[in-house]
């Protein structure tokens, strides 16, 4: 059991990186979108001229980041969840709750997926262009979008096993920590938190 929640322990942190990353790069991708729309609209009122494909190129950046930014998204536990009376319940009701959206992510995410390859393997097999003057193969910016669902589903999927190993394990702290909706610690949850610590310490940190 100790060694199944390390792994997932381990998971958990390189879901949280590579996230951010790819977050930090979609976010490189929308600056250079900005600056070449803003380009644009400047070439086309002092020049004249206009730049082909910056409106095609930027829905494309933006697809992807819909889709890529959701894992990091719920990785900082960001995404908007409805929290009326969730901090007046206790602290077994509260991981209920984490743990009930956890498995709701999931069942959005992998549906996506289900969905979302096929339109990409479609696109790939037919050799379908975009209609626009460039004629952009699409299979290439769904690659990265499909593949950005995916990861979302897969980060989705990891801290839910995490969660539910712990929901195994009694330890709500780390459900809160994983899932949770990020309401400040009430008495009870710290005195319990105090006494886990303090428990872990006379013990040497062992279960």
């Amino acid at each position: 059991m100790l060694a199944l929640v390390s792994l997932f322990d381990a998971l958990v942190r390189a879901v949280r990186l590579v996230s951010r990353w790819a977050a930090r790069l979609i976010g490189l991708l929308l600056l250079a979108v900005v600056a070449m729309v803003i380009m644009e609209v400047v070439s086309r009122k002092l020049l004249g001229r206009s730049f082909e494909g910056v409106q095609e190129y930027a829905g494309y950046v933006l697809a992807v980041l819909s889709a890529w930014g959701l894992s990091h998204t719920l990785v900082e536990r960001a995404h908007i969840r409805i929290d009326v009376g969730y901090s007046k319940l206790p602290i077994a009701a509260r991981a209920a709750l984490d743990l009930l959206s956890i498995l709701a992510v999931n069942l959005v995410g992998w549906m996506i997926v289900i969905h979302a390859w096929p339109v990409f393997s479609g696109s790939l097999s037919n050799h379908t262009t975009a209609n626009t003057p460039l004629s952009t193969p699409l299979w290439i910016p769904q690659l990265v979008w499909v593949l950005g669902y995916t990861w979302f589903a897969l980060a989705a999927a990891v801290l839910a096993i995490r969660a539910l190993l712990a929901a195994a394990g009694g330890d709500s702290a780390t459900i809160r920590t994983l899932i949770g909706m990020g309401h400040e610690a009430d008495p009870f949850e710290t005195n319990e938190l105090e006494a886990r610590a303090h428990d872990n310490a006379a013990t040497g940190g062992k279960p």
